[in-house]
Formats: structure tokens, C-alpha cells, sequence
């Protein structure tokens, strides 16, 4: 076999491997949402993107899969793939557009929609709006305003021919601190009562939902217990969101907790190291 066959057959295993993962995935995420009440068609699988490089064969295994949700925790990180991918066939040039749920999404629609899930530094926020279709951890008030300033000044600019363009709007999740842990960034629930009726000044920004983790070292109990007060906290807030209708999203669950977080509600987990290959 030469090096080219070896390389084709390593990719091809590669591939299968993912596909694989993916499929495992997928069931038990049915049966999770069916113990809730629900379908597996009613939870967006979004895939973390972190652990692979835009050409290893990672980010093209979940493509072929069927994985068009991809996520990253860090901007320069979500640039590099940005990059690569938005040269083929999986991207689309078309401007982008708020974050679509699930049950609005065309059938057949595979092209990539890049999703933000890591701590969002203000001066960092500029370069990734043109590209992200939800922003999951957005962590303070402050964090709203320069979104909400960024977008205002790129709508009103004069665009050169290769300039980035921007969306009218940003969908985001407001990040909520449902443990203990002391690294974990978030609003707290009083701090998101309090923000939820503000958001209605900002014209540039659509408030999807919530998004929090379980604690590191939380039992699965405590776990549950830290879900469920995050679906509580959203069935409050939803009456306080200036467009309660769009206020549907509750970003919840990571590969070692997706099942419970599902069972309690979740309609998006944000998956990485299940989907990998050689990976537990």
C-alpha cells in the first residue's frame, strides 16, 4: 500500500470511528429525552471542536456525520477553524443570521453554524461576530453592552470590499452560576432577574435562553439538583424576557452529564471527548 492508499485507509477508519461515536450518541440522547417526555429530535447536539486541529480528520468526521453545530471556548482558537472551513463547501457565504432552533431548520441545510461556549473577553468579542451563530456564556451586563456597542458601530460603517460583515443581531445564552465552584463564571439567579428586563434595550442582541455547567466535582445527584434549578430559573425568567417566544434554549450538559442534563430539560448539550475516537 503506498503512502497515499495508507493515508485514504487511516482517514477512512478515522471517519468510521467518529461515525460510530456520533450514532452511540445520538440513541442515548433518544432515550434520555424519552424519559423526559420528549424526542431526541428536541435536543441539538453541539459538538466541541477544542480538542481537534481544522485539518486532522476530527472537524471532517463530524461533518460527514452529520454534526453541523460546532463549538469552541477559545476566539483565536474558533478564528483558526473559522479560517479553514470557511474555504469549502461546508461553509456558506450568505450572510449570517440569528441562531435557528431546531424545529425552524431546513432539511438539507449542512453547512457549519459555529458556536461560542467559552469565557467571551470583551476586547475579544469584535472578532468572532461575523461568524457565530450563538454565543452560550455571555457572563455580565458589561459583556451586553459591547456586544450590543460592537454591532452598532459595524451596521453603521462603510464596509471595504474584504471587511467581515457583521449581523444586524447576535443570539446569545446568558450563562447562569449554578455551582459551587469557584471558577465558574455566570450570572447569579438574582443577577439574571435583574438583567432580563434590560435586555429589552438592546436592539442588537436576542436573548435565546440560559446555559450552566454542573460542578466539577458534583455527584450525580448534585448534578441533577443543579440542572433542575437552571430549568427553574428559566420557566421564571421567561416571563421577564422582552420576547418570551425566542426565550426557548437551555444549554446544559457535557459529555460526562448530557443524560441527566436532558432528563431535566436540556435542549442543547455541548459534547466533545464522547465523539472522539480513542477517547472515553
Amino acid at each position: 500500500m503506498d503512502s497515499a492508499d495508507q493515508r485514504n485507509s487511516e482517514a477512512s477508519t478515522l471517519f468510521d470511528q467518529i461515525a460510530a461515536r456520533y450514532n452511540d450518541t445520538l440513541a442515548r440522547i433518544d432515550e434520555a429525552a424519552l424519559r423526559s417526555g420528549r424526542t431526541g429530535k428536541d435536543v441539538l447536539l453541539v459538538a466541541v471542536t477544542k480538542y481537534a486541529e481544522p485539518d486532522d480528520g476530527i472537524v471532517e468526521g463530524l461533518l460527514r456525520s452529520g454534526v453541523y453545530d460546532l463549538a469552541e471556548n477559545r476566539p483565536q482558537r474558533f478564528l483558526e477553524k473559522v479560517n479553514y472551513w470557511s474555504k469549502t463547501d461546508y461553509w456558506t457565504a450568505e450572510e449570517r443570521h440569528d441562531f435557528v432552533p431546531l424545529d425552524l431548520r431546513k432539511i438539507g441545510a449542512h453547512k457549519i453554524n459555529w458556536h461560542f461556549i467559552g469565557n467571551l473577553q470583551r476586547n475579544k468579542a469584535r472578532r468572532i461576530l461575523p461568524y457565530v451563530s450563538l454565543i452560550h456564556s455571555v457572563d455580565s451586563w458589561k459583556l451586553l453592552e459591547t456586544l450590543e456597542r460592537i454591532l452598532e458601530e459595524e451596521n453603521q460603517r462603510i464596509l471595504n470590499e474584504d471587511d467581515p460583515k457583521f449581523p444586524e443581531r447576535v443570539s446569545v445564552l446568558l450563562e447562569v452560576h449554578i455551582s459551587q465552584d469557584e471558577t465558574k463564571q455566570g450570572f447569579t439567579f438574582s443577577e439574571i432577574l435583574e438583567v432580563l428586563p434590560k435586555t429589552a434595550e438592546l436592539k442588537h442582541i436576542k436573548v435565546c435562553g440560559l446555559m450552566g455547567m454542573a460542578g466539577l466535582t458534583a455527584t450525580k445527584d448534585e448534578t441533577r439538583r443543579q440542572f433542575a434549578s437552571l430549568r427553574e430559573a428559566m420557566d421564571r425568567c421567561r416571563a421577564l424576557c422582552p420576547d418570551p417566544s425566542a426565550f426557548n434554549e437551555l444549554s446544559m450538559g457535557m459529555s460526562g452529564d448530557f443524560e441527566i442534563a436532558i432528563e431535566e430539560g436540556s435542549t442543547i448539550v455541548r459534547l466533545g471527548s464522547i465523539l472522539y475516537p480513542n477517547r472515553s
